[in-house]
């Protein structure tokens, strides 16, 4: 008999959570881990949901309409070529329209959807198959006691957009989401849900001076991180920058003697001169020898067990707490021929070490090697280094961003410069979204808006751009009619430099493209829209065969799509005529191939004759797939 597999039963507790008059039914559901434990998994029930969940599926694919390029200042009907685009039309289309180029290759996306306030009029407009939900068609979401379903209608509008933003991200990629606290909750249960196998932290940013409501004062909102969990964000320029010595207390407090009884030792220094002379024998050594034999959290450190002319120093808090040293003996003894140990008489009177021992971290030894921060000298006559002036870097992406530049009225103050009026309501802070793509993209990364508002993404990739002499590549998505007179238009502006004299600002070069969402692929579950041409017909199927960028054809036939996998793809395709794959198609082919795929009206092939020759024939349009 093979042993038996522990199984452990999946638990499901139903918890209902109320909202005004509104009930959410709460479903948390255990997961069964590698480690064979069970962690809870929340999932989110509402009105609507079992009719989004896959909504993304049913969303018609429309093409990119093409309106104009802006390019060294000047607008034109040509492209640009640089990958920046600016898309007018509902995001979820949108997004779709995307996948054929984009799935699975967007680094970084940054989202600023409806905080769903009950003051922000927003409308619910996707077209869902179910009555209850039509009937919500062209509503404008209002106050709770006025829309008994306001959360219900914000989360069937987030699903499905969320579900098209996975499936446009890396798997390194990293989304981040600005949101209040009145959908804070359930976006996070959405994100476990939709983003499983991704780390979801909450950062609170502070917003402004506060907005009263129900006896508080909200004066923040918050960041909402979806990242891998091998995540390592850039260095950020808010939390870095401060200029700090470079060595640092050698003292930790966070473990105990008994925790680490290696790195409990005495340090024995020159009593006259403050120079390192050796280390005593660790609590572990003493333990093990005999020497010590109650219990280690019983040790006292001893401070007259020190070789003549030297004084022990031990590891102590300031507050007189018994603790641990960072490094151990070994490790001690070569950092100090390196320079990188720092002893220096003790500040503290009420402290039984005379000297006070500081070291390196390896972030600082790293910026030493790396040639980043300069060595002067040595502290003669110890080897001690002394260094020039050293900057932290926020290498950490902090939980709590409280910096003025943040609030949302820099963010309007940003605008009416550009434009010189008040012409948008709450506006991002550039500088809140410049930090988050600097902490989550690198220079060459495509940044995906689709809740672009004021166009305060793109702006923020450009002076990221000139500052860092980067390539990275902005996509932003509209539906309102600004989308060309205020999103567009910020960023022709930021482009180009806007204001005067002293308020001038220098642009930051750059170009993008503008598109408006155009037709359906299919205008039936049986026809085509040909109207909309062959090159993008042939994009789209081969995007849904291969999952991959249609390379160029550089044969002299028509209908090869390209190589993928020894397989050779073509549409065989007319407007004005039936296409029938028969012989004469066959003899017709540029190339060998190990085995084909082929889209054509009709077939006359025989079945015989595809298996022995690996062709699969797809009849047009049946056979298309429906993404």
């Amino acid at each position: 008999m093979f042993p038996q597999p522990k199984v452990l039963r999946a638990l499901e507790e139903f918890e209902e959570v109320g909202f005004g008059d509104q009930v959410l039914h709460v479903c948390r559901v255990a997961k069964l881990t590698e480690m064979g434990r069970i962690c809870p998994m929340p999932t989110l029930n509402w009105i609507g949901k079992d009719k989004v969940v896959n909504h993304h599926l049913d969303v018609p694919f429309r093409v990119l309409d093409h309106q104009y390029g802006f390019d060294n200042g000047t607008q034109s009907n040509k492209k640009t070529g640089t990958g920046n685009m600016i898309i007018k039309g509902d995001n979820l289309e949108a997004l779709k329209s995307l996948l054929p180029k984009y799935e699975g290759k967007v680094k970084c996306i940054y989202i600023d959807p409806p905080y769903n306030t009950g003051n922000e009029g927003w409308v619910y407009n996707d077209n869902v198959n179910d009555p209850k939900i039509k009937k919500w068609l062209g509503e404008v979401v209002g106050k709770e006691g006025e829309d008994l379903s306001r959360h219900d209608k914000w989360l069937c509008m987030m699903y499905p957009r969320l579900k098209l933003l996975n499936k446009l991200l890396r798997k390194d990629g990293a989304m981040v989401i600005s949101l209040s606290h009145h959908e804070l909750h359930h976006l996070i249960l959405l994100c476990q849900e939709i983003f499983g196998d991704r780390q979801i932290v909450t950062v609170t940013t502070q917003a402004s001076g506060g907005k009263p409501s129900g006896g508080f004062n909200y004066q923040h909102e918050y960041l909402v991180f979806v990242v891998p969990y091998s995540f390592t964000p850039n260095a950020l320029q808010f939390s870095g920058g401060k200029s700090r010595s470079p060595f640092e207390g050698l003292t930790l407090a966070t473990f105990t003697k008994e925790q680490r009884p290696n790195q409990a030792y005495p340090i024995y220094v020159n009593e006259k001169t403050g120079a390192f002379v050796s280390c005593g024998k660790s609590l572990q050594e003493r333990i093990r020898s005999g020497l010590y034999t109650k219990d280690a959290k019983d040790f006292e450190y001893d401070f007259k067990e020190a070789p003549e002319g030297t004084v022990a120093i031990w590891p102590i808090t300031s507050k007189g707490k018994d603790c641990v040293w960072r490094l151990i003996p070994e490790r001690l003894n070569r950092d100090w021929e390196k320079g990188y140990i720092k002893i220096s008489l003790n500040k503290s009177k009420k402290s039984l070490n005379k000297y006070s021992i500081q070291y390196l971290p390896i972030g600082v030894i790293n910026k030493i090697e790396s040639k980043s921060l300069q060595v002067i000298g040595n502290e003669e006559p110890h080897p001690t280094l002394i260094l020039g002036e050293n900057e932290t870097v926020g290498g950490q992406i902090p939980t709590i961003w409280g910096d003025r530049e943040f609030y949302t009225v820099k963010g309007t103050t940003v605008v009416n410069e550009i434009f010189g009026t008040k012409i948008f309501s709450y506006p991002k802070p550039l500088e809140l979204v410049t930090e988050v793509l600097r902490g989550i993209s690198s220079s060459n990364d495509i940044v995906l808006d689709s809740f672009a508002g004021s166009g305060t993404t793109a702006h923020a990739v450009l002076n990221l751009n000139k500052q860092d002499g980067g390539s990275r590549k902005f996509i932003l998505v509209e539906l309102g009619d600004y989308a060309d007179t205020i999103t567009a238009e910020r960023n022709k502006r930021v482009i180009n430099g806007y204001g005067e004299d002293k308020n001038a600002v220098e642009g930051t070069g750059g170009a993008f493209d503008f598109y408006e969402l155009g037709a359906p692929l299919f205008l039936s579950a049986d026809q085509l829209n040909e109207d909309i041409g062959v090159a993008k017909i042939r994009e789209y199927i081969w995007y849904t065969e291969t999952q991959i960028v249609m390379p160029e054809n550089t044969t002299n036939n028509p209908y090869l799509l390209g190589t993928n996998n020894d397989t050779d793809y073509y549409f065989y395709y007319e407007r004005d005529k039936v296409t029938t794959l028969d012989l004469d198609f066959i003899a017709s082919l540029p190339q060998k191939a190990e085995g084909y795929i082929i889209y054509a009206d009709r077939c006359t092939l025989s079945e015989s004759y595809m298996t022995k020759h690996n062709i699969t024939f797809k009849k047009i349009p049946r056979d298309i797939t429906r993404i």
